[in-house]
């Protein structure tokens, strides 16, 4: 059979959800085992993180010096510089050349990342291996690290081609989302397999993501002004390569599906995942899947906005070098973690909020926020605006939760790949407008990027409002059908665990006869 004329059908055999009938077996006989803590995907995920976030600043760094240098022929004496009005001048027409070089990255980099991620997300789901998608956006770093180093060692490359060999390697891989959706996905796996307490388990991960973040933006600029690339950037594909070796020793597959042997290059995946999406659904469950699809598509424009242009805009706006960025980027994300402590005890467990009006509050506190950052003139009140936005990340938190409500547990490989590559095209053309924009306006009005995203927040909250108006039409009904949907999903579970029990009675009684006999 060619892979072209595989039927449909044979892409919906998922895979097999239950133990082996060995353990099964085991399972019936011997009482509930506590699981011990132990080392899943930590080191991986936190030296991936942490190696982002050593090598940020420094990679802005290290564009704008080769635009001033390179491009723009200044002395590397004025590049490196960092005061006076010679600089000043040189620094903003740096940043014009990168700003505008990044609209054709951006684009062609996450092109590249939409394209992988509807093929290799929906065949992960199908054919129950991970490991190869936590490999290939972990290669891609390192390759992009041994890039950088090289274009170092061996000057000359102009801004295009040092932003084009940064980009390509690592959009080839899937970018750290790619890392991020193989990771839970790998541990919603193996706590399945295990038994353990997969809340518990994701959250442990999340900790240390975070951990890894502030430790990595608080490092970065201390290691450039101390040691220069040269300190930064061995240590980053150090911990990038520690993190790869710890994946192809350590992490094995734990549910494959030997069954539905499906090409990962056949493209009836991505096909099936959009019928998945767009199919009809009961009551207005079709709605708040689109709703929140928008919401989501409009979280990953404002993080990407953020992370393409932040760093320019404060050193620009406010004169600070990559040492205070880094503390003021530990900073925040400390408060944005008290924050998430705050939606989940406060606002969600004692004061029991829906996630509707969490999601509203978070816009609110997002346009208040970036609101002050405009109004901004000093480092001070920079250092507060944190705080007027503590819970603006609620958005965050609330729209996966929302959106999984809406979908069936065999439904979330395939919305969330889908999720995963419109998040990319998306990205692929608000990035460079917003580079497009902030070249065009940093001279005059540098605060008219920030803009576009008070507009975007303000969409989100009609949006959480329409999906709170929609979930109180009906909810006796949506409440029944949920309802119906969890005995359906029961009665599947006890219908296929007395099939096995009466294939251990079969095996049992043939092992008697033979022993009689």
């Amino acid at each position: 059979m060619t892979e072209s004329s595989l039927d449909l059908q044979e892409l919906e055999k998922l895979r097999s959800t239950n133990l082996p009938l060995q353990k099964k077996c085991q399972n019936i006989v011997s009482p509930e085992v506590s699981h011990k803590w132990r080392l899943i995907l930590e080191p991986a995920l936190v030296g991936a993180m942490m190696a982002i976030n050593l090598g940020q600043t420094s990679l802005q760094n290290f564009y704008l010096r080769t635009a001033c240098h390179v491009d723009l022929n200044f002395s590397l004496d004025i590049c490196e510089k960092g005061v006076g009005e010679e600089f000043r001048i040189a620094e903003g027409k740096s940043q014009e050349v990168v700003s505008s070089i990044n609209v054709s990255r951006s684009f062609v980099g996450l092109i590249l990342s939409t394209i992988i991620l509807l093929f290799v997300g929906p065949w992960s789901d199908y054919s129950g291996r991970r490991k190869p998608l936590l490999i290939l956006p972990l290669l891609g770093m390192c390759v992009m690290t041994i890039g950088v180093l090289l274009m170092l060692t061996f000057p000359g490359a102009n801004t295009i081609q040092v932003l084009y060999a940064v980009q390509i390697p690592i959009s080839l891989g899937g970018n750290f989302g790619l890392l991020l959706a193989a990771s839970f996905s790998y541990i919603g796996d193996l706590c399945h397999a295990s038994g353990r307490d997969v809340t518990r388990t994701m959250g442990t991960h999340r900790a240390a993501i975070q951990i890894a973040h502030v430790v990595g933006s608080v490092s970065g600029p201390q290691l450039y002004h101390h040691l220069g690339f040269y300190g930064v950037f061995p240590l980053v594909l150090f911990l990038q390569a520690s993190s790869l070796i710890y994946v192809i020793i350590m992490v094995k597959d734990v549910n494959v599906n030997r069954d539905n042997k499906v090409s990962v290059l056949n493209w009836r995946l991505p096909l099936n995942a959009v019928q998945c999406l767009v199919r009809k659904r009961e009551g207005y469950k079709r709605i708040t899947i689109f709703l929140m699809l928008f919401v989501g598509l409009g979280d990953r424009v404002l993080l990407s906005a953020e992370v393409l242009l932040a760093y320019m805009y404060y050193r620009f706006k406010f004169q600070w070098d990559d040492v205070i960025f880094g503390f003021f980027l530990a900073y925040r994300n400390t408060i944005s973690f008290i924050g998430t402590i705050i939606i989940l005890n406060i606002l969600k467990r004692r004061m029991r909020l829906c996630d509707e009006v969490v999601g509203v509050l978070s816009c609110l506190s997002y346009m208040f926020a970036t609101s002050s950052l405009i109004a901004a003139s000093t480092t001070l009140f920079v250092f507060i605006i944190p705080i007027i936005g503590i819970i603006s990340q609620g958005s965050q938190v609330v729209q996966r939760p929302l959106l999984n409500k809406q979908i069936l547990p065999t439904e979330q490989g395939k919305i969330y790949g889908i999720l995963g590559a419109l998040e990319c095209a998306t990205q692929a053309f608000s990035s460079p407008l917003y580079s497009l924009l902030y070249a065009k306006t940093v001279s005059i009005v540098p605060d008219a990027w920030l803009v576009p995203g008070i507009v975007l927040a303000l969409l989100q909250l009609f949006s959480y409002l329409l999906t709170r108006r929609l979930q109180n039409i009906q909810p006796d009904n949506i409440s029944q059908q949920e309802k119906n949907m969890d005995l359906q999903a029961t009665n599947y579970k006890q219908t296929e665990d007395t099939k096995e029990l009466d294939l251990i009675d079969k095996d049992v009684k043939s092992v008697d006869t033979k022993c009689a006999s």
